[in-house]
């Protein structure tokens, strides 16, 4: 399971659908809870342009303003 990717909150509704699902076995493979898809596919382009911006998570907490962005 991924959540929460992109610094967005995890809700208990959320985690109760999921345990619900889990419990009748209804999970994908890989099942994705509360993302913020707009920092998520930002990061993805970062990667499609091959730009070096350091490690990725850092790179999305930057774009939530979660971390001060370093002056290289």
């Amino acid at each position: 399971m991924v959540a929460g990717l992109g610094g967005r909150a995890i809700t208990m509704k959320s985690l109760t659908g999921l345990f619900e699902k889990a419990g009748r076995d209804e999970l994908e493979p890989v099942t994705f809870l509360d993302l913020d898809w707009k920092v998520v596919n930002k990061q993805l382009e970062r990667e499609r342009e091959k730009r070096r911006t350091g490690p990725a998570a850092e790179a999305m907490l930057r774009d939530v303003g979660a971390v001060a962005a370093r002056n290289y």
